[in-house]
């Protein structure tokens, strides 16, 4: 622990010298805003940990949390990993009882780099328990391809091809690595896709999540939530949706 509080104050982020107004939380108020934190740190919990672009998942656990410096500190990742480097980002993820806590990090310090293990990470400002996806999602991947047409902020339009879709938002495989043009809670001007003749949407979103995959081509997956869908669009997309997981239903009210 001693190395651990040097690291930190090394990667201290001089609190003292901002105005009153605007310093960090004191560490007093640890156990209120990251009380989910403090105790997966206590109970030495599993994490799940996700480098973004990775194919796998890997395990790590809370070591310390330092609130008035914005740090987590957490162990080694299990197994041994060699891709991460300083300022890549991390999806950090725990389930409990239909739940799950999740936050996206970057990485900006290494244990090795001072004598020690594990690697520091920025505290997130949300680190709460949230229930599952509601919504139910529609796995598209045998069905005929379809494809949608977004538009990143001050990029030009590209298309890929929709994987999943819920009444609130689609996941979309783009050709390609994107990642440099992507930011976890940015807004898509444009968002197009056609689901049939009849139904056409056109919104804009806001993206969830993404990552790069290499198999079974190189393409960028993103999660994106639709922000503005019309209501009747929205009432058109819940029963193309019923009608892909629910067809039992459905062939019951036909007969």
């Amino acid at each position: 622990m001693t190395i651990l509080r040097a690291v930190m104050q090394k990667l201290s982020l001089k609190k003292n010298t901002a105005p009153a107004d605007q310093r960090s939380p004191n560490a007093a108020d640890l156990n209120s805003s990251y009380a989910a934190l403090v105790q997966l740190q206590g109970s030495r919990q599993l994490l799940e940990v996700i480098p973004a672009g990775a194919t796998r998942s890997y395990q790590s656990m809370i070591v310390a949390i330092d609130a008035e410096r914005h740090l987590v500190w957490l162990d080694d990742l299990f197994p041994n990993q060699h891709i991460l480097e300083t300022g890549d980002e991390i999806t950090v993820r725990h389930h409990r009882n239909g739940e799950v806590l999740t936050f996206t990090t970057p990485v900006i310090a290494w244990g090795s780099s001072f004598g020690a293990s594990g690697l520091a990470v920025i505290l997130p400002e949300e680190a709460e328990y949230k229930p599952r996806r509601a919504t139910p999602r529609c796995d598209l991947s045998n069905h005929t391809p379809i494809s949608a047409k977004i538009r990143l902020l001050g990029q030009e339009a590209c298309f890929g091809t929709v994987k999943d879709i819920s009444y609130a938002g689609l996941c979309v495989m783009v050709p390609g690595n994107l990642l440099g043009q992507l930011h976890q809670g940015a807004i898509m001007p444009a968002c197009e896709v056609h689901l049939g003749k009849e139904l056409y949407l056109h919104c804009r979103a806001r993206i969830k999540s993404f990552r790069l995959c290499r198999e079974p081509y190189r393409a960028t997956r993103i999660s994106i939530e639709f922000i503005d869908l019309a209501p009747r669009r929205s009432a058109q997309l819940q029963q193309f949706v019923d009608r892909l997981t629910h067809p039992e239903h459905l062939a019951l009210h036909a007969a």
